[in-house]
């Protein structure tokens, strides 16, 4: 039995079937085509996730309610966080402005009008504060404290987020369940 076996020569480029691995122009190759995927994939779900209208109002309303706690807190002055479901807008005021302007009804600040396809379908705060078909009022104290609130946001398509706002902590809890209203 003859075996015979083949050396490469140092400069010779034939690979051997010992050799394994990938060449630096595979590499190159491959992570230019995931650059490629990824800058046409992100953009597109960039855009989804963004323009969404019940996403992008119900981080609006979230962004509002934290920063009426925090101006409250900042000012160490009660406020008035008012929720229409009729005009589907959200808006606050400073308590003892609420009470001098009321008759002129000018001084709404913060003022956060929803698009056409998105509203408020529900409602729901814990304490007796005042409510009505048009307009719920919750106060928040100057220490940022409010009561429970849940909103109900739904688009034109039938989905909807469910947002709770708790009383002594800042993040609101975003979720899709089913709320009691």
């Amino acid at each position: 039995m003859l075996l015979s076996f083949h050396m490469a020569s140092p400069g010779s480029s034939e690979k051997t079937c010992d050799e394994k691995g990938f060449t630096l122009i595979e590499l190159i190759v491959v992570t230019a085509l995931i650059g490629i995927m990824l800058s046409l994939t992100i953009p597109s779900l960039r855009n989804t996730f963004f323009t969404d209208p019940l996403r992008a109002t119900t981080r609006k309303a979230i962004g509002l309610v934290t920063g009426v706690r925090e101006l409250a807190v900042r000012s160490q002055q009660p406020y008035l966080l008012h929720i229409s479901q009729l005009e589907s807008r959200i808006w606050y005021e400073r308590e003892d402005a609420g009470n001098q302007n009321r008759e002129s009804d000018t001084q709404k600040q913060g003022d956060l009008q929803f698009p056409e396809s998105v509203r408020i379908t529900g409602i729901l705060v814990e304490s007796n504060e005042s409510s009505s078909v048009d307009e719920t009022v919750v106060w928040i104290g100057k220490q940022g404290y409010m009561t429970d609130l849940i909103l109900r946001f739904e688009d034109e398509d039938g989905n909807h987020l469910n947002v709770q706002f708790y009383p002594f902590l800042d993040p609101a809890l975003v979720s899709d369940q089913v709320a009691p209203f």
